[in-house]
Order: C-alpha cells, then structure tokens, then sequence
C-alpha cells in the first residue's frame, strides 16, 4: 500500500535520516517532535515547504539506505525505515533543548501513524524514493512529492546524459542471472555462468551501443539494458541456458523487474498484461507505459514466456 494518502488538502513531506540521526530520531519520536538547523529550514525551497504545513499534513520520515546517490541507483534500494507521522500543528519556533547534539529551532509537532521497514520503490513510488534522496542530498531538508511522469523523466535524462559524458563504464551491466547464482558462491561457478551470460549478450546484442527495451521500446544505451533470461536460469536446461530464443531485452526504467517479478506476462500472442498482482496505484501507472506488444516474442521463445506466465506471474490457463 502506497503512501501517498489521496486525503484531500493534505500536504505529504518526505525528510530522510542518515545513521547520524539515528539517536535524534529516536528522541523526536519520543518527544513527538521533529525539527531542522536554521541553515536548513531558512533555504527558500525548504522555508516555502515548511511554512505552508498545518495540522493534519503527514510527515514521512525515512530512515537509512539512500544517502547521496544516483537517483537510479536509489530505484533499486529499500530505506530501512518509514516512520508516518501526522502534524498536530503547523511550523514554530523554538530554542529550548530536546536533542543532545545541537539545537534544532524550526519545529512542527507530530504523533505516528505508522511504522514500516525494508520500504521500496513499490510500497511508496518512485516519487518516495526520489523525494526522500534529494532530502538526504540538501541536509534532511523537507521535500514534496513530484509526478511519478517528472521523477521517471529526470531519471532518464541524467542517465543519457552521463551516457554522453562518458561517466559510464565499459562492462555491460549484470543481467537477472545474478539472481540464479548458487546460495554458496564457488568461483568456477561464477566465472562459468559469466562466460555464459557475456557470450549470450554478445549475441543479442551485436555491435549496438543502443537497444531498445523489448517491453517498453525505449531505446536506450546498452548500460541501461539487462539482458534477462525469460525463463529462469536455475530452472533451465543447458540447452535452453545457451539458447538466445530464451533472452531478452529489459530496462532498468522498471521493466526488468516488472517482469521478473512477475508483475507483467506476455501471453499467447506476445501481448503484454497486468498479472493479478498488481491492482491499483503506482504499480498499475508504472504497467501503462509498457508497449502493448514483446517484441522479443516468437514462435521460438513462445514457450519459455508461458513458463514464465504460469510459473511466475501466477496465470492459469486451460
């Protein structure tokens, strides 16, 4: 269930909290307070924030595992901690003592709603994840919620724009057959399957520095494709392993693990759906900007994607 309430004229903030904070967080909890440096709360686009919520709005404090990193990056990792809490007031001052380490002036006042862990892109959007990176990037400041279109558009951009700076490396990216890796990594195992998966790439991909995602039909630099086994390598015979029919092209704008997880099939005809799994909210936005067809579909690979439909995405058929 995502965090954005849809309560009407309530603010949402997303403020994130390093492992420095950790007693002071603490501390708010207890105190049902939470506040910011003058430094910080007197930035105009942290000021314009805070000075424009009132009681009832929710603040989500964010907990660990962002910090200051790419914004893609931070798409792929889980904030150890969420805490939602609700504003019984709206901004103060006040230079009275609460924390040990400093004082922290600009205040609101807050009780919790609710606490949870392990929170991804899934639970809160990539909006969340963005909002509470570009907090732990301006010193905890408070930031609101932008589209879900404006995040996955900046992502996208700064990615082709380090593509054109030349900041990315030279390897190719891991593909999901790290995820089939044995529980206990021998190194001639890992080297076998790499061979595997670079001559398997090489293969699909040719001499082509751009690919287009073969669910999205996004083009995009190789770095920014995975090439993903359809159906899973730990299940696959050495054949179908070898087998280029069983690649394909998936993007890490959301793509790859839309399908590896299940979220998305292709059926009989090489359409793209919706499994069960996905209901309403950002998961069913994210499926929308799918192509309506796999290009990677065919009478060839036809059958490692109905394995993938009824293993994977649950489909039942017959």
């Amino acid at each position: 269930m995502k965090h954005k309430t849809g309560e009407q004229g309530v603010t949402e903030v997303y403020v994130y909290v390093g492992e420095a904070g950790k007693a002071n967080l603490e501390r708010g909890m207890d105190k049902e307070v939470w506040g910011w440096k003058s430094g910080t709360a007197e930035e105009k686009a942290h000021h314009e924030v805070l000075a424009s919520l009132k009681e009832g709005d929710l603040l989500h404090l964010g907990h660990l595992g962002l910090g200051r990193i790419p914004g893609l990056e931070a798409q792929t990792r889980s904030v150890s901690q969420l805490i939602t809490t609700r504003l019984t007031g709206g901004l103060y001052t006040d230079d009275s003592p609460v924390w040990d380490d400093e004082i922290y002036p600009y205040r609101v006042p807050i009780v919790v709603e609710r606490i949870q862990h392990d929170v991804t892109k899934d639970d809160i959007g990539v909006e969340g994840i963005e909002a509470l990176r570009k907090s732990a990037s301006g010193k905890g400041g408070p930031r609101l919620l932008e589209s879900e279109k404006s995040v996955m558009e900046q992502l996208l951009q700064g990615a082709l724009e380090d593509h054109k700076g030349g900041l990315l490396g030279t390897e190719d990216p891991d593909d999901r057959i790290d995820l089939d890796l044995p529980s206990v990594l021998d190194r001639q195992a890992y080297v076998r399957v790499r061979v595997e998966q670079k001559k398997l790439r090489a293969v699909k991909l040719g001499k082509r520095t751009e690919v287009p995602c073969d669910l999205c039909q996004l083009t995009l630099p190789k770095r920014l494709v995975h090439t993903a086994h359809i159906k899973r390598r730990s299940v696959s015979s050495p054949e179908e392993r070898h087998d280029p029919e069983n690649v394909m092209f998936a993007c890490v704008l959301g793509c790859d693990s839309l399908f590896e997880h299940g979220y998305v099939y292709v059926d009989g005809d090489g359409l793209i759906h919706a499994s069960n799994q996905v209901g309403d909210g950002a998961l069913a936005t994210a499926v929308t900007r799918l192509g309506e067809s796999c290009t990677a579909f065919s009478k060839k690979s036809a059958p490692y994607f109905a394995w993938h439909r009824q293993t994977i995405a649950d489909v039942k058929e017959g």
